[in-house]
């Protein structure tokens, strides 16, 4: 019994690596302005699954794309475990199209307070080797007089508020899909069932 469930978990959590891994490279190679669809994945699998599911989706996604693109990719492994964190504690009850729209703002202001160090260590601030347009902002922040810290997370902020909040949206919308809702119910099954079992032989 536990075996078949964590083996659903595992391939769930495997699909989600996948598609934040695709859709994340082919944003990188297209360099569209404020999207990186990196992590559609984690916040699906954190919203519809437990909060360690969403945790592992995003740390094995920047293990993979430390691999692919190189390892500045794995200091942004913390944010990933912080948008696992917020979106499954938003998510806890219902996620609606509104709650979609507040976690994708919660989820840039917090995790900018996550990848703004990282960013200041890595890349002076900036965006990373890819160009942003918040580079501009940046920069202007940092030549008014503005610390870099402060200057790095109002660049995150701007690079990732429109991102975060399609990210949910999107969830919200294949959450909800036919064709997802039977496996979703398949997990939900298996759960109580799992429940059921580790009482009956605790």
């Amino acid at each position: 019994m536990k075996q078949h469930y964590s083996i659903k978990i595992f391939i769930f959590c495997a699909i989600g690596v996948c598609i934040n891994v695709v859709l994340g490279s082919i944003i990188t190679v297209t360099n569209i302005p404020f999207l990186f669809l990196d992590a559609i994945g984690t916040i699906f699998i954190a919203v519809n699954f437990r909060m360690r599911d969403g945790i592992l989706t995003g740390v094995c996604t920047n293990l993979l794309l430390g691999v692919i693109h190189g390892p500045l990719a794995l200091p942004f492994g913390l944010v990933s475990i912080t948008i696992a964190i917020v979106a499954n504690l938003c998510a806890r009850k219902s996620f609606s199209y509104k709650k979609a729209f507040i976690t994708g703002i919660l989820l840039v202001l917090i995790g900018s307070l996550v990848s703004a160090p990282i960013r200041v260590i890595l890349y002076g601030g900036f965006g990373g080797l890819s160009k942003s347009v918040s580079d501009i902002l940046v920069f202007s922040l940092q030549a008014s007089g503005r610390r870099a810290i402060v200057a790095a997370y109002w660049g995150a902020v701007t690079d990732g508020i429109v991102d975060k909040i399609i990210s949910c949206f999107i969830v919200v919308w294949l959450s909800n899909l036919p064709q997802i809702q039977p496996f979703l119910q398949s997990f939900r099954n298996s759960k109580e069932n799992y429940h059921e079992w580790s009482k009956e032989n605790s």
